[in-house]
């Protein structure tokens, strides 16, 4: 959950409607990287929704 706090203005959470993988190489790491954060938080919120019922 500390890492909500740094999705909230992280630009690369959504790429822009023109944004084609494969085109800029560093651009892609960001957008994985911000994926990969928020799957992580999706996941956290899961089990924690789990162990609550």
């Amino acid at each position: 959950m500390s890492q909500l706090e740094g999705m909230r203005n992280n630009a690369y959470l959504w790429p822009p409607e023109d944004y084609a993988p494969g085109n800029n190489e560093e651009e892609d790491e960001k957008y994985q990287k911000a994926q990969e954060t928020f799957q992580s938080l999706v996941q956290e919120l899961h089990q924690l929704e789990q162990d609550a019922t």
